[in-house]
Protein backbone atom coordinates (compact mmCIF):
# COMPACT_ATOMS: atom_id res chain seq x y z
CA UNK A 1 0.00 0.00 0.00
CA UNK A 2 1.25 3.49 -1.15
CA UNK A 3 0.24 6.36 1.13
CA UNK A 4 -1.90 9.12 -0.80
CA UNK A 5 -2.49 12.15 0.71
CA UNK A 6 -3.23 12.26 4.03
CA UNK A 7 -4.33 8.57 3.69
CA UNK A 8 -1.48 6.30 5.81
CA UNK A 9 -1.43 3.68 8.29
CA UNK A 10 -0.17 4.25 11.92
CA UNK A 11 3.55 4.01 12.06
CA UNK A 12 5.22 0.82 13.45
CA UNK A 13 6.25 1.08 17.50
CA UNK A 14 9.17 -0.84 18.30
CA UNK A 15 7.06 -2.62 21.14
CA UNK A 16 4.48 -3.83 19.10
CA UNK A 17 6.86 -5.05 16.67
CA UNK A 18 8.49 -7.13 19.16
CA UNK A 19 5.54 -8.43 20.42
CA UNK A 20 4.47 -9.92 17.50
CA UNK A 21 7.96 -10.96 16.48
CA UNK A 22 7.88 -13.37 19.61
CA UNK A 23 4.69 -14.66 18.96
CA UNK A 24 5.54 -15.62 15.58
CA UNK A 25 8.36 -17.32 16.84
CA UNK A 26 6.59 -19.31 19.77
CA UNK A 27 4.15 -20.24 16.98
CA UNK A 28 7.11 -21.62 14.85
CA UNK A 29 8.01 -23.96 17.60
CA UNK A 30 4.63 -25.24 18.24
CA UNK A 31 4.76 -25.99 14.23
CA UNK A 32 8.16 -27.47 14.76
CA UNK A 33 6.70 -29.85 17.88
CA UNK A 34 3.54 -30.62 14.84
CA UNK A 35 5.73 -31.81 12.43
CA UNK A 36 8.23 -33.99 14.55
CA UNK A 37 4.98 -35.03 16.08
CA UNK A 38 3.53 -36.26 12.13
CA UNK A 39 7.01 -37.98 11.56
CA UNK A 40 7.05 -40.14 14.37
CA UNK A 41 3.26 -41.05 14.61
CA UNK A 42 1.74 -41.39 11.83
CA UNK A 43 2.20 -44.51 9.99
CA UNK A 44 2.06 -42.91 6.38
CA UNK A 45 5.05 -40.64 7.50
CA UNK A 46 7.09 -43.33 9.52
CA UNK A 47 7.54 -45.37 6.21
CA UNK A 48 9.58 -43.69 4.62
CA UNK A 49 11.20 -41.53 7.82
CA UNK A 50 14.65 -43.14 8.09
CA UNK A 51 16.43 -41.73 10.41
CA UNK A 52 20.03 -42.54 9.26
CA UNK A 53 19.44 -40.81 5.60
CA UNK A 54 17.20 -38.27 6.33
CA UNK A 55 19.44 -36.35 9.20
CA UNK A 56 22.36 -35.98 6.32
CA UNK A 57 19.46 -35.05 3.98
CA UNK A 58 17.81 -32.96 6.74
CA UNK A 59 21.07 -30.73 7.58
CA UNK A 60 22.03 -30.51 4.25
CA UNK A 61 18.68 -29.02 3.30
CA UNK A 62 19.12 -27.00 6.18
CA UNK A 63 22.85 -25.41 5.59
CA UNK A 64 21.26 -24.70 1.69
CA UNK A 65 18.02 -23.01 2.98
CA UNK A 66 20.66 -20.91 5.35
CA UNK A 67 22.54 -20.12 2.72
CA UNK A 68 20.01 -18.62 0.74
CA UNK A 69 18.57 -16.79 3.34
CA UNK A 70 21.86 -15.36 4.05
CA UNK A 71 21.92 -14.41 0.26
CA UNK A 72 18.84 -13.39 -0.39
CA UNK A 73 17.55 -11.70 2.57
CA UNK A 74 16.71 -8.39 1.59
CA UNK A 75 15.17 -9.29 -1.67
CA UNK A 76 12.29 -11.74 0.02
CA UNK A 77 9.24 -9.89 -0.24
CA UNK A 78 6.70 -11.00 2.62
CA UNK A 79 5.10 -13.91 1.44
CA UNK A 80 8.59 -15.46 0.42
CA UNK A 81 9.76 -14.68 3.86
CA UNK A 82 6.28 -16.17 5.50
CA UNK A 83 6.91 -19.53 3.29
CA UNK A 84 11.57 -19.17 4.48
CA UNK A 85 9.80 -18.70 8.21
CA UNK A 86 7.21 -22.22 7.88
CA UNK A 87 10.05 -23.78 5.58
CA UNK A 88 13.01 -23.45 8.54
CA UNK A 89 10.67 -24.35 11.40
CA UNK A 90 9.41 -27.61 9.58
CA UNK A 91 13.22 -28.41 8.73
CA UNK A 92 14.09 -27.87 12.22
CA UNK A 93 11.24 -30.50 13.25
CA UNK A 94 11.86 -32.93 11.03
CA UNK A 95 15.74 -32.87 12.29
CA UNK A 96 14.39 -33.05 16.08
CA UNK A 97 12.49 -35.88 15.42
CA UNK A 98 15.29 -37.82 13.66
CA UNK A 99 17.94 -36.65 16.37
CA UNK A 100 15.57 -36.97 19.48
CA UNK A 101 12.44 -38.66 21.43
CA UNK A 102 9.29 -37.30 20.78
CA UNK A 103 9.10 -36.01 24.18
CA UNK A 104 12.78 -34.67 24.12
CA UNK A 105 11.37 -33.01 20.86
CA UNK A 106 8.27 -30.84 22.53
CA UNK A 107 10.45 -30.56 25.75
CA UNK A 108 12.92 -28.87 24.20
CA UNK A 109 10.96 -26.48 21.11
CA UNK A 110 7.84 -26.55 23.63
CA UNK A 111 10.67 -24.11 26.71
CA UNK A 112 11.26 -22.45 23.43
CA UNK A 113 8.68 -21.50 22.46
CA UNK A 114 6.92 -20.57 25.77
CA UNK A 115 9.77 -18.55 26.62
CA UNK A 116 8.67 -16.21 23.29
CA UNK A 117 5.45 -16.15 23.96
CA UNK A 118 5.67 -15.42 27.56
CA UNK A 119 8.26 -12.27 26.75
CA UNK A 120 5.61 -11.39 24.34
CA UNK A 121 2.90 -11.19 26.69
CA UNK A 122 5.51 -9.17 28.91
CA UNK A 123 6.47 -6.61 26.54
CA UNK A 124 3.07 -5.72 25.28
CA UNK A 125 2.12 -5.46 28.87
CA UNK A 126 4.91 -3.61 30.18
CA UNK A 127 5.09 -1.34 26.74
CA UNK A 128 8.19 1.41 26.52
CA UNK A 129 8.97 0.70 30.12
CA UNK A 130 11.70 -1.92 29.16
CA UNK A 131 14.92 -0.50 27.55
CA UNK A 132 16.40 -2.91 24.29
CA UNK A 133 19.19 -4.28 26.88
CA UNK A 134 16.72 -5.42 29.81
CA UNK A 135 14.45 -7.04 27.63
CA UNK A 136 16.74 -9.30 25.97
CA UNK A 137 17.91 -10.15 29.94
CA UNK A 138 14.38 -10.74 31.10
CA UNK A 139 13.98 -12.96 28.01
CA UNK A 140 16.64 -15.17 28.82
CA UNK A 141 15.73 -15.52 32.69
CA UNK A 142 12.44 -16.27 31.65
CA UNK A 143 14.06 -19.06 29.34
CA UNK A 144 16.47 -20.43 31.71
CA UNK A 145 13.66 -20.26 34.60
CA UNK A 146 11.32 -22.80 32.38
CA UNK A 147 14.21 -24.86 32.03
CA UNK A 148 14.78 -24.96 35.38
CA UNK A 149 11.16 -25.33 36.37
CA UNK A 150 10.08 -27.59 33.81
CA UNK A 151 13.09 -30.10 33.75
CA UNK A 152 13.72 -30.17 37.91
CA UNK A 153 9.27 -31.03 37.96
CA UNK A 154 9.63 -34.17 34.92
CA UNK A 155 12.80 -35.28 36.90
CA UNK A 156 14.77 -35.03 34.10
CA UNK A 157 18.30 -35.86 33.18
CA UNK A 158 21.34 -34.28 31.64
CA UNK A 159 20.61 -34.50 27.84
CA UNK A 160 17.14 -33.32 28.50
CA UNK A 161 19.07 -30.27 30.42
CA UNK A 162 21.48 -29.23 28.32
CA UNK A 163 18.87 -29.77 25.55
CA UNK A 164 16.71 -27.14 26.87
CA UNK A 165 19.49 -25.06 27.40
CA UNK A 166 21.14 -24.66 24.32
CA UNK A 167 17.78 -24.14 22.59
CA UNK A 168 17.53 -21.25 24.73
CA UNK A 169 20.85 -19.47 24.64
CA UNK A 170 20.74 -19.78 20.96
CA UNK A 171 17.67 -18.53 20.51
CA UNK A 172 17.66 -16.53 23.47
CA UNK A 173 20.99 -14.63 22.26
CA UNK A 174 20.22 -14.51 18.42
CA UNK A 175 17.10 -13.08 19.39
CA UNK A 176 18.96 -9.99 21.25
CA UNK A 177 21.93 -9.66 18.90
CA UNK A 178 19.19 -9.38 16.15
CA UNK A 179 16.79 -6.43 17.86
CA UNK A 180 18.49 -4.04 16.55
CA UNK A 181 18.84 -4.51 12.77
CA UNK A 182 15.37 -5.63 13.02
CA UNK A 183 13.85 -1.96 13.77
CA UNK A 184 16.03 -0.70 11.35
CA UNK A 185 14.80 -3.28 8.76
CA UNK A 186 11.43 -2.71 9.59
CA UNK A 187 11.49 1.15 9.61
CA UNK A 188 13.25 0.67 5.92
CA UNK A 189 10.58 -1.57 4.88
CA UNK A 190 7.72 1.09 6.52
CA UNK A 191 9.32 3.49 4.23
CA UNK A 192 9.68 1.80 1.33
CA UNK A 193 6.62 -0.66 1.53
CA UNK A 194 4.23 1.54 3.50
CA UNK A 195 3.39 -1.64 4.96
CA UNK A 196 1.91 -4.01 8.03
CA UNK A 197 3.86 -4.15 11.24
CA UNK A 198 2.82 -8.06 10.73
CA UNK A 199 4.85 -7.78 7.50
CA UNK A 200 7.81 -6.07 9.70
CA UNK A 201 7.41 -8.81 12.16
CA UNK A 202 7.54 -12.19 9.77
CA UNK A 203 10.85 -10.26 8.29
CA UNK A 204 11.51 -10.18 11.48
CA UNK A 205 11.62 -13.25 12.67
CA UNK A 206 13.22 -14.70 9.95
CA UNK A 207 15.56 -12.46 10.62
CA UNK A 208 16.38 -14.42 13.74
CA UNK A 209 16.91 -17.47 11.53
CA UNK A 210 19.71 -15.36 9.33
CA UNK A 211 21.24 -14.58 12.42
CA UNK A 212 21.50 -18.17 13.21
CA UNK A 213 22.66 -19.17 9.99
CA UNK A 214 25.06 -16.80 9.76
CA UNK A 215 26.17 -17.67 13.33
CA UNK A 216 26.89 -21.26 12.20
CA UNK A 217 28.79 -20.38 9.09
CA UNK A 218 30.74 -18.35 10.54
CA UNK A 219 31.90 -21.51 13.09
CA UNK A 220 32.15 -23.54 10.12
CA UNK A 221 34.96 -21.07 8.71
CA UNK A 222 36.66 -21.04 12.34
CA UNK A 223 37.01 -24.74 12.32
CA UNK A 224 38.24 -24.71 8.52
CA UNK A 225 40.45 -22.12 9.66
CA UNK A 226 41.73 -23.95 12.63
CA UNK A 227 41.91 -27.68 11.17
CA UNK A 228 44.05 -25.92 8.43
CA UNK A 229 45.74 -24.53 11.14
CA UNK A 230 46.98 -27.54 12.28
CA UNK A 231 47.67 -29.17 9.15
CA UNK A 232 49.81 -26.87 8.44
CA UNK A 233 52.35 -27.31 11.14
Amino acid sequence: MKPFGWLSPPQIKPTELIVNICLWMAAGMVLGIGVAWLALRLPVVREWFIPGPVIVILMVALFVSGLILHCLFARFSTPVALFWLILMNVLTGLLFACIFSLAGTALALGVTGAMFAISAVVAHYAGSNISGGGYSLLMLLVGLSLTALVNIGLHNGPLEWIGCLVMVLLFGLTTAGSRSRIQISARELYMKEFTTVQACAIHGALRVWLNMANLVFELLRLATWVIDAIRSR
